[in-house]
């Protein structure tokens, strides 16, 4: 059993904490010793997302995970990428986390892409979990059909609706109940302000610039199911990680889609494990 900063067992999720910045406030979790990580959720997700991986590594680091603008108990912010990065910058810095791991998952991911790039003095090794370079589209531009019809689906269903119809259109086929229903009830504490101004922060990002200016260790994670970032995106930001970093691996998980963290647990941790062998 794994166990937080005081000694006692990570057996469930940490409780909410909240810091206020300029900005507004910021909610998140955290627990552990040791070296810092720092987790950012995706579009389905928030602070909760991250359980296992809380039980998993809070024996060997401190795990941080906030709850991205619009999400958990965070205040919304300009839907702009690097207002984004930069937050986590100002939130990470108020806990006094100066440099430290950092994985972002798909929508997180693209967070955490523009904020290692933009700051790479802060990130000693970077975990990029099925996601990619942004949508590159034209800031105040329609949303493209795929996520006006998810804030459609958002405003037509019940929460746990909602929650439910991510987590089947998300995870690969046969996924286990346990596991949809638990990615359901997370998915259903989304909050409109927090999923349009995500939606439009990813579609007007565009990493390439950043990711020119990596200069850490980075690990790539994809499921070869994924449907939500299909392999050509996964491709083409693969393709945008300098050949001077350090080292880069990347996986495809194999049998499982948009959610490895929780579709293949064992899997997953063993492999962020294995990146963060050395420290």
């Amino acid at each position: 059993m794994n166990s937080d900063a005081d000694g006692s067992p990570v057996s469930s999720l940490p409780d909410r904490q909240e810091v206020m910045l300029p900005t507004g406030r910021v909610s998140y979790r955290q627990a552990g010793s040791g070296p810092d990580m720092v987790f950012l959720h995706g579009l389905a997700g928030n602070s909760g997302t991250w359980i296992r991986q809380f039980e998993y590594f809070a024996a060997r680091f401190q795990i941080t995970a906030w709850d991205a603008p619009g999400y958990g108990n965070s205040d919304t912010v300009t839907p702009d990428i690097d207002v984004y990065a930069d937050l986590l910058g100002a939130f990470t810095a108020s806990l006094g986390i100066e440099r430290f791991i950092l994985l972002g998952h798909s929508m997180g991911g693209v967070v955490a892409g523009n904020f290692s790039g933009r700051y790479p003095d802060r990130v000693t090794r970077l975990i990029l979990s099925c996601t990619h370079l942004g949508g590159n589209q034209r800031p105040g531009t329609p949303l493209g059909a795929k996520y006006l019809a998810r804030l459609a689906q958002y405003e037509e269903m019940t929460p746990l609706g909602y929650g439910r119809a991510r987590a089947e259109s998300m995870t690969a086929p046969g996924c286990d109940p346990k596991i949809l229903e638990n990615f359901a009830h997370i998915a259903a504490e989304t909050r409109k302000e927090g999923l349009e101004a995500a939606i439009r922060t990813i579609s007007e990002a565009d990493n390439r610039t950043p990711f020119a200016s990596l200069d850490m260790p980075v690990l790539v994670l994809a499921g070869d199911l994924d449907k939500t970032v299909p392999k050509a995106l996964t491709e083409s930001l693969i393709a945008a990680i300098p050949e001077a970093v350090p080292s880069s691996s990347i996986h495809y998980l194999p049998g499982v889609a948009h959610a490895p963290y929780m579709e293949d647990v064992e899997r997953y941790n063993k492999l962020l494990s294995d990146f963060l062998l050395f420290l």
